[in-house]
This record gives C-alpha cells, sequence and structure tokens, in this order.
C-alpha cells in the first residue's frame, strides 16, 4: 500500500505540474540582518561588502547630497530641482504627485519631523500611524535646529541627548536626526562625516553634491585618532576603499580598460590595505597615488574627452544597493511592517542622491516596488497593506516600462525584479491550499494581480522574455484564465498527494481486505473535504478570473480519485482479490 501511495504521489505532482512548495512564514520583526527567505535578491551581491557597509554608504551619500537642507545644516525652507526630473522620464506619471511635490517645485513646508498627512501612503493605500508628533519624533534639544543657537549651529551638538530642564518643550525631530536614527547611524560616525564635509568644502559650499567623491574625502581627512582604535579605523579605511572598488573598477557606469595604468595602481593599494591600513597623510605617497587613480577613473568620459560629471556610484548594481538602504529608512523601527508617516519629507530628500547614484524616477519606481514587496515577505507576511502598495507601485513601473527612452540597465533591472517576484508568489499561488488558510485567502486578491500584472509587463516590454520561457518548456501565460486553470490543477494535485502521504501505510505491513477499504473510504472522505474546502474558501476568489474555477476543481480531483482507484484496479492480484474490486477467483 506504501508503495502503491508513493508511486501514485509522484505520478500526480508530476503530471503537468512543479513540484510542491512548501510555503514558509519567515521569522519577523525589526532584525539588523535580513531573515532567510526564499525570495531571490534580484540585485546581485557584492563580494566584501554586506548590508550595514551599504547603510553606512547611504547615509554618506544622503547627508552630502541634503547638507543644505534643514537640520542638515542649512536654514532654508527645501527647494530642491533634480536634472534628473526632465524630459520623458521625470514627467507623465501620474503617481508623481503622491510622492509630495512634482519635479523641481518645492516642497510645502509642513514644519520638520511634523507630517499630519502623507500623500504617499494615502496613494498607496497605507494607514496613518495615528501618534502625534510630539510624542513619536521628539528631541531633547529645546531649540530649533535653523535658530543661531539651535543644533544645527555645530556638527558636535546636531543630535544632542543633553538632558532636558523640566520647563523646557520638547521639539519635534528634524529629517536629519530622523534619517539617523533611522539607519541607526552612531552620533560618533554622523560628527565625522560632519567635520569631514566641513574640512572639503571650505571656500566651495556651492559645490555639487555629485561632484564629491564622498569616501575619498573621508579618507583625506579622518584620521586613526578619530576613532576608538586602530581595528576601528583600518575596518572603516576598507568598507571606503571597498565602496571606491564597486563604483570604479568593479561595476563602474562606464567600463575601464584593463590595460589602464590607474586601474592597476588603485588594485595594489587596494590589496595592500587588506593586511594593514595604508597611511593617508599629506605626504604619503600612498595616499598621493591613491588620488591620483580615484580621481582620474572617476572623472573619464565614454569618448575620453573633457567631461562635467564625476562617476563613482553611479554603477550598478553599487547604485542600487546603496539607494535601497536608504529607502529601507521609511520603516519604522519600532514596527517594521509600518511606513513612517514623514515618507514624504524622506522621499523628497532622497531624491537628491539621484544625481550621484545615477537613479532616475522609472529607477526609483522600480526599486520602491521591490522594497514594499520584499519588506512584506521578510516581516513574515503579516501586513497585507505592504502587498496592496507593491500592487499601486508595480501600476507606476507599468507605466514606465513603456517609454521609449528606457536605458539597457533598467530592462535588466525590470527583468530581475519582476521575475523574483513572479516566482516568489508563483510558489505560493501553486500550493495555495498549503500556503493560504480561511484567515489568509484574502491575500491571494493581490497575489494574483501583481503576478498577472508582472508577467504582462515581462511578456511585453522585456525584450527575448517570452522566447527564452518556451524555450525552457514553461506554460505559456496565454491568459488570466488558463494561468488561474493552472494554478488550480497543480494545487489540488499536490494537496491530493499531501493527504495519500498524510494515510500512507508502513510497506511491510501485512493487510487485510477490511484495513484497505478502510484507507479508501478514509482517502474518498478526504477527496470530499479537499473539494468542500476549495469550494468554500479559494473557488469564490478564483472565480474573479476564472469562470469555472471550481468545476476545474471538481474535474482535478475526480482525476486524482480515479488515478488512485486505477492504481488497485491494475495492482498485485492479492489485493484486488482482497478489496473485491477484481474479477472474483476462478471467474
Amino acid at each position: 500500500m506504501a508503495a502503491t501511495a508513493d508511486h501514485l504521489r509522484l505520478s500526480i505532482t508530476n503530471n503537468n505540474s512543479p513540484s510542491s512548495p512548501i510555503a514558509t512564514r519567515p521569522d519577523s520583526g525589526p532584525s539588523p540582518s535580513r531573515p532567510v527567505s526564499d525570495l531571490s535578491y534580484p540585485f546581485g551581491k557584492l563580494e566584501g561588502l554586506d548590508r550595514d557597509d551599504f547603510i553606512e554608504a547611504a547615509y554618506e551619500v544622503f547627508f552630502t547630497a541634503c547638507r543644505s537642507s534643514p537640520g542638515f545644516g542649512g536654514r532654508s525652507a527645501i527647494t530642491y530641482y533634480n536634472p534628473s526630473d526632465e524630459g520623458g522620464d521625470g514627467s507623465g506619471s501620474g503617481f508623481t504627485s503622491s510622492f509630495g511635490s512634482a519635479p523641481g517645485s518645492p516642497v510645502r513646508p509642513q514644519g520638520v519631523g511634523m507630517a499630519v498627512t502623507s500623500r504617499v501612503k494615502r496613494a498607496l493605500g497605507l494607514k496613518m500611524l495615528k501618534r502625534s508628533p510630539s510624542s513619536r519624533r521628539t528631541s531633547s534639544c529645546g531649540a530649533t535646529p535653523s535658530s543661531p543657537n539651535g543644533s544645527g549651529s555645530s556638527p558636535r551638538m546636531a543630535f544632542s541627548t543633553v538632558p532636558q530642564s523640566p520647563g523646557r518643550m520638547r521639539r519635534p525631530m528634524t529629517s536629519a536626526e530622523i534619517m539617523r536614527q533611522q539607519m541607526r547611524v552612531t552620533e560618533q560616525s554622523d560628527n565625522r562625516l560632519r567635520k569631514t564635509l566641513m574640512r572639503t568644502l571650505v571656500g566651495q559650499m556651492g559645490r555639487r553634491a555629485e561632484t564629491i567623491i564622498l569616501p575619498l574625502e573621508l579618507l583625506r581627512h579622518l584620521k586613526p585618532s578619530e576613532f576608538n582604535d586602530a581595528h576601528e579605523y583600518h575596518l572603516w579605511q576598507k568598507r571606503q576603499l571597498k565602496i571606491l572598488e564597486a563604483g570604479l573598477l568593479l561595476h563602474p557606469s562606464i567600463p575601464v580598460e584593463k590595460s589602464d595604468t590607474f586601474d592597476m595602481k588603485f588594485r595594489d593599494i587596494i590589496q595592500a590595505s587588506e593586511t594593514k591600513a595604508i597611511d593617508t597623510g599629506k605626504n604619503s605617497e600612498t595616499m598621493k597615488t591613491l588620488i591620483n587613480c580615484v580621481v582620474s577613473l572617476a572623472w573619464r568620459s565614454p569618448d575620453g574627452g573633457n567631461t562635467d560629471v564625476c562617476h563613482w556610484a553611479d554603477g550598478y548594481p553599487l547604485n542600487v544597493q546603496i539607494y535601497m538602504a536608504l529607502l529601507h529608512s521609511v520603516f519604522d523601527l519600532k514596527d517594521e511592517t509600518l511606513i513612517l508617516d514623514e515618507v514624504d519629507e524622506l522621499l523628497e530628500l532622497m531624491k537628491k542622491t539621484w544625481s550621484t547614484l545615477g537613479i532616475n524616477r522609472s529607477i526609483h519606481n522600480l526599486c520602491f516596488t521591490w522594497v514594499l514587496f520584499e519588506q512584506y515577505v521578510m516581516t513574515g507576511q503579516v501586513e497585507p497593506d505592504l502587498l496592496g502598495a507593491s500592487l499601486a507601485m508595480l501600476n507606476e513601473v507599468a507605466n514606465d516600462a513603456k517609454k521609449v527612452d528606457r536605458e539597457p540597465i533598467y530592462v535588466k533591472m525590470l527583468a530581475c525584479v519582476l521575475s523574483a517576484m513572479k516566482k516568489w508568489s508563483e510558489k505560493r499561488l501553486l500550493d495555495y491550499h498549503g500556503s493560504f488558510d480561511r484567515g489568509t485567502v484574502g491575500l491571494m486578491e493581490s497575489i494574483l494581480p501583481l503576478v498577472f500584472s508582472a508577467t504582462k509587463i515581462l511578456e511585453e516590454d522585456v525584450p527575448c522574455y517570452v522566447t527564452v520561457h518556451q524555450e525552457k518548456g514553461e506554460v505559456s501565460d496565454d491568459s488570466t484564465g488558463n494561468r488561474v486553470d493552472y494554478y488550480i490543477r497543480s494545487s489540488l494535485r499536490n494537496a491530493f498527494a499531501k493527504m495519500l502521504e498524510s494515510h500512507s501505510v508502513d510497506s511491510t505491513t501485512n493487510f487485510e481486505a477490511q484495513e484497505v477499504s478502510e484507507v479508501l473510504i478514509k482517502l474518498a472522505r478526504g477527496t470530499e473535504e479537499l473539494a468542500s474546502k476549495e469550494k468554500d474558501i479559494f473557488s469564490p476568489v478564483l472565480k474573479k478570473w476564472h469562470p469555472i474555477a471550481a468545476g476545474v476543481a471538481a474535474v482535478t480531483l475526480h482525476t486524482c480519485y480515479g488515478s488512485l482507484l486505477k492504481q488497485y484496479l491494475t495492482g498485485p492480484p492479492s489485493i484486488l482479490n482482497e478489496t473485491n474490486l477484481g474479477p472474483a477467483e476462478g471467474g
């Protein structure tokens, strides 16, 4: 009986259906490291750099780009114009107004750190946190950063935590303070960054952020004495060199010739830094060589001519890894399934990093879509609003994917991101009986359209996608109805196979006719229960995309149980005689 059941289980699951996936529920709760999940990361991995490295680098780029804004050292309302917003990529998106302002327009000041409503959250269907700003985002500093005596007048006082006097009013935190808190940047690291920018920008405060090769400036201006010990300084120095290596040598936006002398000299310095920290003093020959190499590599142009564009962090995937670290900062540290009410302000400030990182609105929309979806998965799939928000953003991605001026790297990202989202979602749909129940079936109403939307974009806007998948022998997505038909058949085959497994008997057992009959009766009842569960829980959802979803389910279960009976009818004569399913002996 066990051997028969095992054989049938294989025949059912392998009959035009993938093997049964197992629904996983990753650990939830805030954590500096991401939980293990079967969701594939679409942007690759950079050797020698981890998530914490990207967070540190992201904060450095962010702070440098926002240095003239309130709370970062500036004392005027945020008015920012980004050249990346011009033309076809920056306009025409119906979602643009949801991010606080149209491209090039000033942000309507609501009071720093005091967002009352969020157009982004409203557009994405996300609820406000309903916490008063005074209790939620406050600093113990008495003066505002824009006042002459406030924390903005001194880098060391920027995030002061000096105990507040009983009669002093608590003020809302600035966006700079919120970002530092969200990204878990220490006050010591923040102060070092501020001092470096002060030293770098002496006499040239109007210098554009994208022309500052930040890791090089940090290496030039920060000395070992400004760190707790030599080991901490060495690790910090290696991180800065690794970021430069990734941006200039490993993943540059402009390819480097193998014979480039600056490339070879820079690699030698990086290799030397692995064992001990390099000398970064003014008179150091190593430092002079490093500066010469980095500047020469960063200021290259595609045609070898003069350029006013500096390329040190705009190569893929380094730029996206850094930008992802910024986007993840919008989630509440107390509950990572929720997005901060200040998201409009923070996203508006993040736009200032676009010119340094080579990000445009289409790439931003794609990255933000992924961040919302990834957060839904990584926090245990407990917040359906995040899934709905990623679906809303996918509508913007669909509009971007139709634009005629798409860059090749965007098309590559589009294929990777949507394929990863589709693969994870389809794994649940192909075994929805094991992935959802009565309480979570509503999630299918977001997952199904997400899969259909991602599939449509991939098929219509990603060159060669259809051809490649047809060559792999994958099922064609001719229509949503056909795809839902496939999900129904696959999930019920998997559910039926699991039911067989739960009723299997050890192969060494001697069977009596009565025992075999009881097993068959139990399997018949189990099949009826599956049919009832399908009709009551899943068919009402699936019929929105397939008019006869319940009928497909009934036929599938009928076929599965019919295959089971066929196994017995063609089985060993002794079993056939005992179960009276075959001809009588001697008849």
